[in-house]
């Protein structure tokens, strides 16, 4: 069978040529900004300002403004072998760790997905719970509106590419206008003069550096798979799309999404941010449309983020998995990560910077072999072409070079893990380019 043939079965890992691609550009920014307008961005920020967090507001908002620069960068350089060749981030990773290895890449980055799901499933449990509790009086039942709301995502999900473009492009920004109400309420009534958060000394050292590290890291995961978007991403006027496309699409709504946290969190004190949020809306039904808002908020965020790269990994895993059942098998792992537990002021920075660990260093591999290795080169037929012996086989299915790139650029995250990818991701590119140049896979094969 040819590798072209071979393509065609694994039908949505196939390479999307550019008369298929469905997305404009418009809609693509609005996609991925509705995407990063969610509770989990916003819980970020609010976590780490005092009282809840140890930093001030200007501490807060100079880490999130770098690292919204850093990350936009992260994504539109990743992004590119699917925006020029149409490969989803499986078939991309194949090239760099080798046709078995890649499975390594996808399952690492696939796992905190699971997480992520099941973080924001649990935010939108929460949020029906409060509507649930404020509207009709109904007792605290926070685990079965998780549930509810997992049952939700699963029958969105299974619409597919499509439905996210649709639904993401309007989703999130009533939430935003919402939010930016709410707070507007509380500068006009003065009461943010008392805010200590303002005033409070904070500190410049690692606990600023590790919020920056911290955001980042949360988007991590959306950076390694950049490629599973931008290859549905019409082309225009060369890679202009891409760069724009990511810089616009990310960066704006993210750090305002951190700045809203960082109001409410100092404004609030309450270590739960969707009661933290209802608290401070301006009145019982602005805070029910607010929570309701919440909701279609964390559905666009998992159509995008947190089933994507997961069901593309199980059908890379298996041919006979479908869209559909990669979506279920999606949903009903997430319940299994105990997100009640990882979101919490103790769990959730932590949670972030562990995965982190190994998924910088995957970063940094992936980055350095299409911008360094193979001088921005995709050889698509050779990406499908599976068999023994085929160019990205190297020796048994594994890149020797990435594999020990990622191990020693993932131990070099552990002494310092509150700042982990920051330490990984340049010791694994620089690692995996000098060990591809000596010719460790040559050697291998």
């Amino acid at each position: 069978m040819s590798s072209k043939e071979t393509a065609q079965k694994l039908e949505d890992l196939a390479p999307i040529p550019d008369d298929k691609r469905s997305i404009p550009l418009w809609s693509y920014i609005l996609t991925y900004s509705s995407a990063v307008i969610v509770l989990m961005t916003f819980a970020t920020s609010y976590f780490a300002i005092y009282p809840l967090g140890v930093l001030n507001f200007t501490q807060v908002v100079v880490a999130t403004a770098l690292a919204a620069l850093v990350v936009g960068l992260l994504f539109a350089v990743n992004a590119f072998p699917g925006y020029k060749k149409g490969i989803p981030y499986a078939v991309q990773a194949r090239s760099s760790f080798g046709v078995k290895g890649a499975k390594i890449a996808t399952i690492l980055r696939s796992l905190p997905a699971f997480a992520w799901l099941g973080i924001a499933t649990w935010a939108g449990g929460l949020a029906l719970n409060v509507i649930a509790q404020s509207l009709w009086g109904f007792p605290d039942l926070k685990a079965l509106w998780f549930i509810v709301f997992l049952v939700i995502n699963v029958v969105l999900a299974v619409r597919g590419i499509t439905m996210m473009k649709w639904f993401n492009t309007y989703a999130a920004f009533i939430l935003l206008i919402l939010m930016t109400v709410g707070m507007v309420d509380v500068v006009r009534s003065g009461a943010y003069l008392g805010y200590e958060g303002f005033t409070f000394q904070g500190s410049w050292g690692l606990p600023f550096w590790s919020l920056f590290a911290v955001c980042i890291a949360g988007l991590t995961t959306g950076a390694l798979n950049a490629s599973d978007m931008s290859r549905h991403l019409i082309k225009s006027k060369g890679s202009r799309n891409n760069w724009l496309g990511h810089w616009l699409g990310i960066g704006p709504a993210w750090f305002y999404m951190y700045l809203l946290g960082a109001f409410y969190g100092m404004a609030s004190g309450n270590a739960d941010p969707v009661a933290g949020l209802m608290e401070l809306a301006p009145g019982l039904l602005m805070g029910i449309v607010l929570m309701v808002f919440v909701l279609a908020a964390q559905i666009s965020s998992n159509l995008l983020l947190n089933l994507l790269p997961p069901i593309h990994m199980l059908q890379d895993l298996s041919r006979k998995i479908s869209w559909k059942t990669g979506a279920i098998i999606s949903c009903a792992v997430c319940a299994a990560t105990c997100p009640w537990i990882l979101f919490t002021t103790a769990n959730y920075f932590k949670f972030m910077l562990y995965y982190a660990v190994f998924l910088g260093p995957i970063l940094g591999i992936t980055i350095a072999d299409y911008w360094i290795v193979h001088r921005q080169q995709v050889d698509v037929e050779a990406s499908y072409d599976t068999r023994q012996g085929s160019k990205y086989w190297f020796k048994g299915g594994f890149s020797w070079a990435a594999i020990i790139a990622l191990v020693v650029g993932g131990i070099a995250s552990v002494p310092v893990v509150d700042v982990s990818w920051v330490m990984g991701l340049p010791v694994a590119f620089v690692l995996y380019v000098l060990l591809r140049r000596v010719g460790v896979d040559r050697v291998a094969s």
